[in-house]
């Protein structure tokens, strides 16, 4: 079988589908290893009946909505590619502006420039957001924190692919239950869409991703509560909280700081979408 032979099929099987045969060319391009740019100049390449096999697997999981990042394992983020399962989140763009965000405050900040700067994620899943920032930041030490064993597992094995695992620490933890140090910073991009919206998601959302990694209870605020109320003891002076929100979040999330009688100079930063999607909290 050509190149040309399994494409024919995959648009076949997908009903002519543009977007999904255009997800199908990552998957031929991943079973084969190659880029997707050979792909298409080397059409008449014969594959073997292995890689057959398996790109019909794959494309059959593609036809029951199955997202594209599961079914290769891998997900693109700030350049990098990470591990993912359907045990955690597949990563979103919008968490890239958490992530330059954070690294900018951070870069900004001169007495992070020379000693080493600390921080913690809560709720790391696949890891992306401690990881990007050590690739970004060399004096950056991270803990990440989880209370989801595959999370757990899932970031060390991106740590270490991705050479920052000596200066990450990954813990099974409740948000602050199993800390018990102080840091520079911590960020967050905990779920946060509330518990009756669930079922009206999309069905490649709601049926393969795990839905406790976007429950964000009854308010869609509830681990933003957690998190703010006991963030200062968690912090060194003048330190950092960056949080990911959801688009109409802003001012419920910013109350949350006068709620707790906490101290704090706030920005909000939108995504490319222009929709409010960061929240930067200086503790005063």
């Amino acid at each position: 079988m050509k190149i040309k032979d399994i494409y024919k099929y995959s648009l076949e099987k997908l009903n002519n589908d543009e977007e999904k045969f255009l997800l199908t060319e990552m998957i031929i391009a991943y079973v084969l290893e190659k880029d997707r740019i050979y792909i298409k100049l080397n059409m008449d390449d014969e594959i073997n009946n292995r890689q057959a096999e398996k790109i019909k697997g794959y494309v059959e999981r593609l036809t029951n909505n199955e997202p594209i990042h599961y079914i290769i394992g891998k997900r693109d983020f700030m350049g990098m590619d990470f591990y993912v399962t359907q045990n955690v989140l597949i990563p979103r763009s919008d968490t890239e502006v958490l992530v330059t965000e954070a690294i900018n405050a951070l870069n900004q900040e001169k007495k992070y420039a020379k000693d080493t700067t600390t921080g913690l994620e809560i709720g790391a899943g696949s890891g992306i957001i401690s990881i990007s920032l050590l690739k970004k930041i060399e004096n950056l030490n991270m803990t990440a924190v989880d209370i989801n064993c595959d999370a757990i597992r899932l970031t060390t094995k991106n740590a270490v692919e991705l050479g920052v695992y000596p200066r990450l620490k990954v813990l099974k933890s409740d948000i602050y239950s199993k800390v018990n140090e102080k840091y520079d910073f911590i960020i967050s991009n905990p779920p946060y869409i509330r518990t009756d919206e669930i079922q009206r998601l999309d069905p490649k959302i709601k049926n393969y991703e795990p839905l406790n990694a976007l429950d964000g209870g009854e308010s869609g605020i509830e681990f933003y509560d957690k998190i703010i109320r006991d963030a200062k003891a968690f912090l060194n002076k003048d330190g950092y909280l960056f949080l990911e929100i959801g688009y109409d979040q802003k001012d419920d999330v910013s109350n949350l700081f006068s709620k707790h009688n906490i101290n704090v100079k706030l920005k909000v930063v939108k995504d490319l979408a222009g929709y409010d999607r960061v929240i930067i909290a200086k503790f005063i």
